[in-house]
């Protein structure tokens, strides 16, 4: 992929224009992660990015997060909504108030007008960026 393609296609799932200096920053990022530079890998970056603009975490470390919560959903299918909040918990440091980690759910489908059930059974794809926000959570607490 070119490299102009490349920052023009990230630019239009970022929703705004970066400098010459900030791509060289992202593409070096996305190397050290262990990422190629593709189409896929781009929206996911500039998805991250967008929605954790306003820390003051690296987009390596918001990278890093998300690829272990990644490897957390691929150890199950299904998992039930008493043990995931247990998990969050866990990743969290028990520091997050169950207020936070409901609040991470909002990017789960609703099912009944709920986001959260304990009883409920989520598939664990669906639980990457809740868990995700778990981590981002705990890194943010540490610094």
């Amino acid at each position: 992929m070119k490299n102009s393609s490349a920052k023009t296609y990230f630019e239009i799932h970022y929703d705004s224009t970066v400098s010459d200096r900030t791509w060289y920053r992202i593409k070096r990022t996305l190397r050290e992660s262990g990422l190629e530079i593709n189409l896929e890998n781009l929206q996911l970056v500039a998805e991250l990015k967008r929605r954790n603009e306003y820390t003051k975490l690296s987009l390596g470390q918001i990278i890093y997060c998300y690829q272990c919560a990644l490897d957390i959903a691929k150890k199950q299918i299904l998992i039930q909504g008493d043990i995931a909040y247990k998990e969050l918990r866990r990743l969290s440091g028990y520091k997050a108030h169950r207020t936070t980690i409901i609040r991470w759910f909002q990017s789960v489908p609703r099912v009944e007008g709920k986001y959260f059930d304990r009883a409920r059974n989520y598939k664990a794809e669906d639980l990457v960026t809740v868990f995700a926000s778990a981590l981002i959570y705990k890194t943010k607490q540490a610094r």
